[in-house]
């Protein structure tokens, strides 16, 4: 029984970091491929991970038609009898061809608690006829799209997976704290509003850096929104830094203004750094931060809030180390890569 893991590309995100995390821990237990869709963009950083985990990754190449012949005679020849797809692209292709290759159970995959309405339609039929069952990763999504007309009896909810090894990082107080934001530079992910609730707190004297990684469209927009409200001397731009763990140490609390998510990623590893979090309840963000223990839940565009959730952190330097002892915890204890690779299991051994 092989199985198979199929991703657009490995540019830096959340699906494409998820998919190598699945691959690597279903390689330990099944015969496993990782087939990427496009060679094009690929993360050095991923690259190394493939490299030292010792991956079965299969790029496909040539035309879409190609690709696709290619796809489903890889599905014979191996005899596959799981595919999990990650995002509408994979959820299209790897669909039709597993079903033409005769794959025994095939999942798509939804990683977003709302989906563009360009993207919605077909979504909604690769879902209730192509693949077998859609994991989300997120259970605002299921309830979103249930009322959109997706079938509620092919959906599944598997969260997000995360190395969480040794022991929890120990930080000292900082002179200057550091609030982090690592995330694509997207509509989605809101930094303006960001950037607003800096210039607040600058504006009522408070001693801070705010540092922002990240990479995408509107990076040449924050750089003007930075300058236009004046925050220029307490924010730092890092374009697609390659030591991102590092910032994650050296920060002292996490901010995410996302206006929807999934399972976030960014959120997940801010934790696992022991980082308190300041994020808009969105998506499945309210199974991450526990408002008041982890960090603070706070409304989509609303830049006072925001402001006011760090000016309590940044007010009380123990609540910081204490609250980001207790997501570290809580994220060992319910986001672990074991119980991820333990629900993946369970649905790979009910395949026929």
């Amino acid at each position: 029984m092989a199985i198979a893991v199929f991703i657009k590309q490995l540019s830096v995100g959340g699906a494409e970091k998820q998919s190598l995390l699945l691959t690597r821990e279903l390689q330990k237990h099944y015969p496993a491929y990782l087939v990427v869709w496009s060679r094009k963009i690929v993360s050095p950083g991923y690259q190394d991970f493939i490299e030292m985990n010792n991956l079965n990754v299969i790029f496909l190449e040539g035309t879409a038609l190609h690709k696709a012949f290619f796809l489903w005679r890889f599905f014979k020849e191996k005899r596959v009898s799981c595919l999990f797809n990650f995002l509408l692209l994979n959820n299209f292709v790897g669909g039709l061809t597993g079903r033409l290759a005769r794959v025994r159970k095939i999942y798509g995959g939804i990683r977003n608690c709302e989906i563009a309405s360009g993207k919605l339609l077909w979504q909604k039929i690769v879902h209730n006829y192509i693949s077998h069952h859609t994991i989300f990763n997120n259970y605002a999504g299921t309830v979103t799209l249930s009322k959109q007309g997706f079938r509620k009896d092919k959906m599944l909810v598997i969260h997000n997976g995360i190395d969480v090894d040794g022991e929890i990082h120990l930080r000292q107080e900082a002179l200057v704290p550091v609030i982090f934001t690592a995330a694509r530079f997207l509509p989605q992910k809101d930094y303006f509003t960001a950037l607003e609730a800096i210039q607040i707190l600058k504006r009522r004297g408070r001693n801070f850096r705010y540092v922002i990684a990240g990479y995408g469209l509107q990076e040449n927009e924050i750089k003007a929104g930075i300058e236009k409200l004046e925050i220029k001397d307490c924010t730092e731009m890092k374009i697609a830094p390659d030591n991102i763990k590092e910032l994650y140490r050296q920060a002292d609390i996490y901010l995410s203004t996302s206006l929807k998510e999934g399972l976030s990623n960014s959120i997940m590893e801010a934790m696992a750094a022991a980082l308190p979090v300041v994020a808009t309840n969105v998506g499945d963000n309210e199974q991450l931060v526990e408002n008041g223990r982890t960090g603070y839940l706070v409304d989509r565009k609303s830049p006072v809030q925001v402001a006011d959730a760090l000016e309590k952190l940044l007010d009380n330097y123990q609540s910081i180390l204490q609250m980001g002892g207790e997501g570290f915890q809580r994220l060992k204890d319910k986001f672990s890569t074991s119980l991820f690779l333990n629900r993946y299991k369970a649905l790979i051994s009910v395949c026929p």
